[in-house]
């Protein structure tokens, strides 16, 4: 019981660790906000803000060499995933098989380095995103792929200018340089192939694509149901490490089904186009903060801005829909917590460490 309590106190918790400038927040809301109100003339409003959400925290502070190779990369990481969906998105079956083996490969590929896991979770997070616009909208899938692209430029150059600013605002204590040694490409890639050659070095592509695959089946079973929000769930709560109950599915859950019934109640107000790109720019400004302080009031805001991104939150949501992505929400977090059993009992040493 203790146990129980301690965790959900644990979900609630508001950290303090890490400080957020208002610079960051005006920025991250013009990142999404700007390019959804240039999408807004074509009537795609929620589409222009995936770009700025996919750039959003990936620019790393420091000189400009190291702001544009960190913004660079995660902007390739966004035009692959993209360009993929868009290809396979209105394949039918053969698309979910392909998106399936690209999350397998991503999954493997992840296993390289620290950097590489962000990228490769983020690479299947937006082949599931945009793919699932291109499988329930009749948009060009070719236009799809220039708002999105389109705003995450103008997101990243918005972004780079903001980390120069925050970096010259902050004027960090210079420290003392510690001499670690950094593993080379070569070792990386020895350490990633040795770790394939035991089934706990596969565990996670496992964990993934069967939870994916899941969806897959789910949908083939109920085709007039949206599932595409558990495929985008799953990859978020879908660890490297599986934990037994992972306080991030906790927060999780809770926050979407709050984050959907607000976006429920907004929709049913059928507001107009500017007011949409306002709920943005509030939504995209709470961001960084939420995630600096608290995961599940960061999945709260987070949930309007998916469902806009999914092209469901400017116009009124059926009832019905609601409760897909509800229901949505509690099949990927039991799908998540059944694959982190399974793991943790048929192989033990992949379990997370306890805190």
């Amino acid at each position: 019981m203790k146990q129980t309590l301690n965790h959900v106190a644990g979900a609630f918790r508001w950290s303090t660790e890490k400080e957020v400038t208002a610079i960051e927040i005006v920025v991250s809301a013009l990142a999404m906000a700007v390019p959804a109100l240039l999408a807004a003339r074509g009537h795609h409003t929620g589409l222009g803000l995936v770009g700025g959400m996919a750039m959003s925290g990936t620019v790393a502070h420091g000189k400009l060499r190291v702001q544009a190779g960190s913004a660079g990369a995660a902007f390739a990481t966004l035009a692959l995933a993209a360009g993929l969906a868009c290809l396979i998105g209105r394949m039918g079956m053969a698309g979910q098989v392909a998106s399936l083996t690209l999350a397998a490969i991503a999954g493997v590929v992840g296993g390289f380095d620290r950097a590489m896991v962000a990228a490769s979770m983020r690479f299947v997070f937006y082949l599931m995103m945009v793919g699932g616009i291109v499988a329930t909208t009749s948009a060009d899938p070719l236009l799809i792929f220039a708002v999105v692209m389109s705003g995450a430029l103008f997101a990243m150059i918005l972004h780079i200018g903001m980390s120069a600013i925050v970096d010259r605002i902050r004027k960090p204590e210079e420290k003392p340089i510690e001499t670690e040694r950094v593993p080379t490409a070569g070792q990386k890639f020895n350490r990633l192939k040795r770790s394939l050659g035991e089934l706990a070095g596969w565990q996670y592509p496992i964990r993934l694509v069967f939870c994916l695959g899941a969806v897959s089946l789910a949908h083939a079973l109920f085709p007039s149901h949206d599932i595409h929000w558990a495929a985008l769930t799953l990859v978020l709560l879908v660890e490297r490490r599986p934990e037994r109950m992972p306080l991030k599915t906790t927060q999780r859950v809770i926050g979407v089904i709050v984050g959907v019934c607000c976006a429920g109640l907004l929709s049913f107000l059928a507001l107009p186009a500017w007011a949409d790109v306002l709920s943005i720019a509030v939504l995209g400004g709470c961001r960084p903060f939420l995630r600096a302080r608290n995961y599940l009031a960061y999945s709260i805001v987070m949930a309007p801005l998916m469902m806009m991104a999914m092209g469901t939150a400017d116009h009124v949501i059926p009832v019905g829909m609601l409760w897909d992505r509800l229901y949505a929400t509690v099949f990927a977090a039991c799908m998540v917590l059944f694959v982190n059993q399974g793991a943790i009992l048929l192989l033990p040493q992949t379990a997370a460490p306890k805190a």
